[in-house]
């Protein structure tokens, strides 16, 4: 094992995560992408020591990034759909739905506004894109009126 590239990857993997919230997988296809000839053990052990470290935790990453998405009116399905393609474990994506209370009175803001100049069909149509169930569509249709 190389000592300088596994340490050369450690500090860039440290600035990566100081800039923002990583899954595991994204960081190491971005340490991948930075360092081509790092071994799969390096690369393996790297990961063990970020995770030992503090320095990264998958469920708070995902956490953030769930209420940050339901601040901006999106539903459990799209957010999920996202940490998914952000490389987020189906485990760990199940355990912030489930843990994670979800907040309607942003949606519920923005639909009342949206009430004023449009159909309660296209509002639905609005809703469903932005990932709400059929069932969540009804109960926050309900609570606006």
């Amino acid at each position: 094992m190389e000592k300088s590239t596994f340490k050369e990857a450690f500090i860039y993997s440290i600035g990566l995560l100081s800039k923002r919230d990583y899954s595991l997988s994204a960081l190491e296809r971005k340490i991948r992408d930075k360092f081509p000839h790092i071994k799969e053990e390096e690369v393996e052990l790297l990961k063990k020591e970020l995770l030992k470290s503090g320095y990264i935790n998958e469920v708070e990453s995902a956490r953030r990034y769930f209420l940050r998405k339901v601040e901006k009116g999106w539903g459990k399905r799209k957010i999920a759909y996202h940490l998914r393609s952000l490389g987020f474990p189906e485990e760990v994506i199940k355990e912030v739905e489930l843990t994670t209370p979800f907040d309607y009175t942003y949606i519920e803001k923005e639909v009342s506004k949206l009430s004023k100049r449009k159909s309660r069909e296209q509002i639905k149509r609005f809703l469903l894109q932005r990932g709400f169930s059929f069932s969540e569509v009804n109960h926050i249709l309900k609570n606006v009126k």
